[in-house]
């Protein structure tokens, strides 16, 4: 389907900066953002000017929860997070509002989506990898947060960016991270897929929401507790401390990994 995102935008300006002065966030979407382009071609087909709106809605829904959530575990805030597979910032515009005290960097696989993130949120930002033997960051974090990533992640790169990640990890800090799981699921086998979970407790089919990426690095992917506990067992110390199904928009679930504190 032939969409002029680009027009789209133009043409929705004013509704985005409405919704988004009402919010205290950025206005701005970028023509290369692949999940606002995946709101308007797969879910509001008819009624595309509803994606300008979901997408600012959803963002700071997510953006609550998680604060919300990492409140549970610091109460006065962590003192820094990183967002792996930020995106072009649905999400991280919200950042200051929900967690104003706490200093915040993305990551993401596309340099376009770094320098939106900086040039017009004004967020610093490092370009990821699809190896994560090449990725790594300076920076330790009180919170490292994976929203969805792992619910896109192949089999053979799964434990090791679980991994990878909680190496970014401060001490006595959090991994927290959703994949697809059971409810996932069940909700593709509604809609008429057969899918199954194998033996491992791993599904894959290679469709995702990022039209640009190779289908077979960024796919859709579903998994089950025991598949996400094999990756966590061999780290060091790391201790998966919450387990909750669904607990991302219905389906998806939620999984928060604590590294100890040093002795």
């Amino acid at each position: 389907m032939d969409i002029d995102i680009p027009g789209l935008l133009l043409a929705t300006e004013t509704m985005a900066q409405s919704i988004a002065m009402t919010k205290g966030v950025s206005p701005r979407i970028s023509k290369d953002d692949m999940l606002f382009d995946f709101l308007v071609r797969a879910v509001f087909t008819t009624d595309q000017k509803k994606a300008v709106e979901a997408y600012f809605n959803g963002g700071e829904d997510c953006a609550n929860r998680f604060a919300a959530l990492v409140h549970e575990y610091f109460p006065s805030g962590p003192k820094n997070v990183l967002e792996f597979a930020s995106g072009y910032g649905r999400v991280t515009r919200y950042a200051r509002k929900v967690l104003p005290r706490t200093e915040w960097m993305c990551s993401d696989i596309h340099p376009q989506a770094i320098a939106f993130l900086s040039d017009e949120l004004g967020m610093p930002g490092a370009v990821s990898s699809t190896d994560p033997a090449r990725w790594s960051i300076a920076t330790s974090f009180d919170v490292v947060f994976a929203l969805s990533f792992f619910s896109h992640t192949p089999d053979k790169t799964f434990a090791a960016w679980v991994a990878r990640l909680f190496s970014a990890v401060a001490p006595g800090g959090l991994l927290i991270f959703t994949t697809h799981g059971a409810v996932s699921l069940a909700h593709m086998r509604a809609n008429g897929r057969q899918d199954e979970f194998d033996h491992r407790g791993y599904y894959w089919n290679s469709n995702s929401d990022q039209r640009d990426l190779n289908p077979e690095e960024y796919g859709t992917s579903a998994v089950t507790l025991p598949y996400v506990q094999s990756a966590v067992a061999p780290l060091n110390g790391a201790e998966l401390i919450r387990f909750q199904q669904g607990f991302w928009w219905g389906h998806q679930d939620l999984y928060v990994v604590r590294k100890p504190k040093v002795a």
